[in-house]
């Protein structure tokens, strides 16, 4: 497939993205009363704006992902599957981090660590592996360095780190279920997947980084 076949997809995924942050933007500036009524409990203005930051960040960092980093070809049903989920994680963590009442608190600051923590594995890792991918001398080899030196899936990691931190600046227990059914998914679903890609393209030079490296959790699994 031809990267002119991705740009609507693209485009859709990125619309698509913008529109509930907009919408995630709205309800957390006026929204909750304004939309819902005066019944419902209202977030601190810290925490609304903590949780709105992250979401424009999340925007641009997708923007970024799409029309950089992926040089692959990004198709309608991949397109279709991404757009639902990434909708429903952001909705979820919008409505409680524009209705949850608790003070902003530890919990919260350490929740902002981990998302810039998060989004440092996922950028920075991606961001040498393309380094090493543009050299004409490496084409065609498995790349080990970095970030992939500790784990073999960082951006994945950092993905679940990430998340775990929107969850926790968004406030209570429900978005912890965004960052755990995260985790399930790239465990049991997308590693494996790409692991067995990996190992038909690269063969024995994949089994043995296999072999030394942990597959998402450094010095863990």
């Amino acid at each position: 497939m031809s990267t002119d076949t991705s740009s609507a997809p693209k485009a859709f995924t990125i619309a698509a993205h913008a529109a509930i942050v907009a919408l995630g933007l709205a309800f957390l500036s006026f929204g909750v009363h304004s939309w819902f009524g005066a019944d419902l409990p209202v977030a601190s203005p810290l925490r609304r704006t903590l949780v709105g930051s992250m979401l424009v960040i999340y925007l641009a960092r997708t923007l970024v992902t799409q029309y950089v980093m992926l040089t692959r070809a990004y198709p309608w049903s991949e397109a279709l599957a991404v757009v639902p989920w990434v909708a429903a994680i952001q909705v979820t963590l919008i409505w409680f981090g524009g209705t949850t009442e608790a003070p902003v608190d530890w919990v919260v600051w350490a929740g902002v660590a981990l998302y810039v923590v998060g989004s440092w594995l996922n950028t920075w890792s991606e961001l040498q592996r393309r380094r090493f991918k543009r050299a004409p001398e490496h084409r065609g080899r498995l790349y080990t360095g970095g970030l992939f030196r500790r784990t073999m899936h960082p951006n994945y990691l950092g993905d679940t780190v990430l998340f775990l931190g929107f969850a926790m600046a968004a406030g209570g227990w429900w978005p912890l279920l965004v960052p755990a059914l995260m985790a399930v998914t790239f465990v049991y679903v997308h590693i494996p997947r790409l692991d067995a890609y990996l190992e038909d393209r690269y063969g024995d030079d994949f089994r043995a980084y296999a072999v030394r490296t942990k597959r998402f959790i450094p010095g863990v699994w």
